[in-house]
This record gives structure tokens, sequence and C-alpha cells, in this order.
């Protein structure tokens, strides 16, 4: 820098930091700026690490997120399967039940036709002997 250059710097930096600013406090008004640039360069880069995390956060959510939709979908269907497993088996009971009451029932009548079979035989026989 010129002489001149440099006359022309101390006057815009008068303008900026006061008329009576020494070299010394000069710089040390650079330098503080130079630290709070640095930090805010920090605040940044620490913010854009937070959006990245937070990115990865809901790109994992969204992966996610059709997985719980299949698993419900699964769960969905297994409890219809279950319920309609459970109306049939209910349904196989009650025919079973039918089956075993039509069984007594013939097996009642058997019983029924065997005892009329037996007096039929009886009253044939006491007949028979009354005629003798």
């Amino acid at each position: 820098m010129t002489n001149n250059n440099k006359q022309q710097q101390k006057q815009k930096d008068a303008k900026l930091f006061g008329t009576n600013i020494t070299d010394t406090e000069f710089a040390q008004e650079l330098g503080s700026i130079h630290q709070e640039i640095s930090q805010l360069s920090q605040t940044v880069s620490q913010l854009q690490n937070s959006q990245q995390g937070a990115q990865q956060s809901s790109q994992a959510n969204q992966a996610s997120n059709p997985l719980m939709q299949q698993m419900q979908s699964f769960s969905s269907q297994a409890q219809q399967q279950m319920q309609q497993t459970d109306q049939q088996v209910q349904q196989n009971i009650q025919q079973a039940q039918q089956a075993m009451q039509q069984m007594y029932q013939a097996i009642q009548q058997g019983q029924q036709a065997q005892q009329q079979n037996q007096q039929g035989q009886q009253s044939s026989g006491q007949q028979g002997q009354s005629q003798q």
C-alpha cells in the first residue's frame, strides 16, 4: 500500500471505529471480528450437521413407514384369517353336535324298536301258551 492508500484506509477506519483509533486497537478489533466470524462459521457448520442428521432421521422414518404398513397389513390379514378359522371351527363343532344328536336319536329309536320287538315276542309267546 502506498502512503496515500494507507491514509485513505485510516480515514475509512476512523469513520467506522472513531477518530482516535490506534493500529493496536484496530488489530484487536480485527482479531475480535475474526473470532466472531470463526464462531459463526462453527455455528453454521453445527447447524448443517444437525440438518443432515434430521434429514437422515427423516429418511430412516420414511424407509420404516412402508415396513410398518406391511406389518400392519400382515397383522390385519392374520387377524382376519384367525377369525375365519374360528368361525369354521365353531361351525364344525355345531355340525358335530348335530351329528351326535342324530346318532343319539337313532340309538333311541333302535332301542324303542328293540323293546317293541321284545314285547311283541313276549305277547305272541303268551298267546301261544294260552292257546295250548
